[in-house]
């Protein structure tokens, strides 16, 4: 189960490990949370790191 905490400056969203794992995701991981307009979707997307040029 998807935990979100508000720690007074910010809101703090906990992930099972399961779910991490299953999505090949570590500490490191970036990710952005959007929303479905009009609608109560949340998608949950990997940011990817740009290689160095």
């Amino acid at each position: 189960m998807v935990k979100i905490t508000f720690t007074g400056k910010q809101y703090v969203v906990t992930i099972p490990k399961d779910m991490v794992d299953l999505m090949g995701w570590d500490k490191s991981t970036e990710v952005i949370i959007s929303k479905y307009p009009d609608k109560d979707f949340l998608f949950v997307e990997q940011i990817k790191k740009r290689k160095s040029q």
